[in-house]
């Protein structure tokens, strides 16, 4: 059994969550520009959603495979060359003459931002997840999503509208690269032990990783990530427009209530992360965050049909409150349910579905929707009856487990 600095699992969270941060700049951080890259290129709204969409969807497709890798090879170095590729593909968008390059780079940066979510939540649970404190570690990193969105849409969106957003783009590069010399210095992969209680048992059992994947947690955590990240993907890219464009707002002020989604969600990803560790059960917490995520964000649908833009940024939050409840503890859920070694496999199948049908669909679908009504309610209406199906009758059906912590057990 190796023994670590107690101190060593933080400052590897730290990192990991810096990682993460920097991951929004290619991510979501010039969707704040989104107007001003329509017109440069004369995009139709469809066009424009699928330059968020194919971020979301190379990144789904490589997560799986990069959490598979990343148990074998090390999360570190995907980590590393998740970073390496998020540099390119952001200096490819800042230099792009054309919408195929602009797309292109989007694509590239896709692959770095798939690396980039698997690897620093992998290597959180692998430090944590062996004294089961999986649900605070998730909890901890899934406020990254505030502290993100926020940099990216409000503090980056102050660069872009300041120099541009082809120079602003390539500055994020190149804050990008800092990150990628502190994570190559000082980020180190968790000692490799194997946690006691279902990870024994599950090993006995000769089951093969595909039947693992399609195990009822881990799929009940994928459902809940569809509908989460669909609602996230749509907010980055689509809330800053919307309310620029129908309550008149500047770009920045749009971001910073854009980000107040996930920035208010950070209050209850930390606290019921925690009390879900001490009660050792999620599934309540989980079916009560899929309500409320229903509830309001049919609050806002409403209030968008109305016109009320001032009811539509109050309410945006209060979804964020019901989805970082539910989120650390659907993904902490699905990686007890299964061997320890399997549990970079589970988090980059659980993220990459959610990536590739939640932060692909919903976004490109909206800008459809757009094209052919002229409004988007009629996609807001059609998210809300897939957060209910998805977030609250899927996690009706999720079971609990109960690990048994490392060191309750006599060595």
């Amino acid at each position: 059994m190796h023994t670590t600095n107690p101190t060593t699992k933080w400052v590897m969270l730290g990192l990991s969550y810096l990682v993460l941060i920097a991951c929004f700049i290619p991510y979501i951080g010039w969707s704040v520009s989104l107007l001003d890259i329509s017109a440069e290129f004369s995009l139709s709204a469809a066009q424009a959603g699928l330059l968020g969409s194919i971020t979301a969807l190379v990144g789904g497709l490589v997560l799986p495979f990069a959490g598979v890798i990343g148990d074998r090879w090390g999360i570190k170095r995907i980590i590393l060359v998740g970073i390496a590729a998020a540099i390119v593909g952001q200096l490819l968008f800042a230099w792009a003459p054309d919408y195929t390059l602009l797309m292109l780079g989007r694509a590239i940066s896709g692959i770095g931002v798939g690396l980039l979510f698997v690897g620093p939540y992998t290597m959180a649970v692998n430090w944590f997840e062996r004294e089961r404190r999986s649900g605070i570690a998730l909890g901890v990193m899934f406020t990254s999503d505030g502290i993100g969105t926020a940099f990216a849409l409000y503090v980056f969106a102050l660069v872009l509208v300041a120099v541009g957003w082809r120079t602003g783009s390539a500055i994020g590069g190149g804050l990008l690269a800092v990150v990628f010399v502190i994570a190559a210095l000082f980020l180190k992969d968790a000692p490799r032990d194997d946690a006691p209680g279902v990870a024994e048992e599950a090993d006995a059992s000769g089951r093969s990783l595909v039947s693992w994947l399609l195990s009822r947690n881990v799929l009940i955590a994928a459902a809940f990530f569809i509908g989460e990240w669909g609602i996230f993907a749509v907010v980055a890219v689509w809330m800053p427009t919307i309310l620029i464009e129908g309550a008149g707002w500047d770009p920045a002020l749009a971001g910073l209530f854009s980000s107040l989604y996930v920035l208010i969600g950070m209050i209850t990803s930390i606290v019921f992360g925690l009390v879900s560790d001490r009660m050792g059960r999620r599934k309540g917490l989980i079916v009560a965050a899929g309500l409320a995520m229903t509830v309001f964000l049919a609050a806002l649908t409403m209030s968008l049909a109305a016109g009320d833009f001032v009811l539509v940024a109050l309410f945006l939050p209060l979804v964020g409150l019901g989805v970082y409840t539910g989120m650390p503890l659907a993904l902490a859920l699905a990686a007890e349910s299964v061997p320890t070694r399997m549990i970079g496999a589970v988090n980059g199948f659980v993220l990459g579905i959610g990536f590739i049908v939640g932060g692909f669909v919903y976004p490109y679908l909206l800008g459809v929707v757009k094209d052919a009504t002229g409004d988007y309610t009629v996609g807001f209406v059609a998210m809300v009856i897939a957060t209910f199906a998805l977030n609250f009758v899927c996690a009706l059906f999720a079971k609990d487990v109960r690990r048994v912590p490392q060191e309750a057990v006599a060595v």
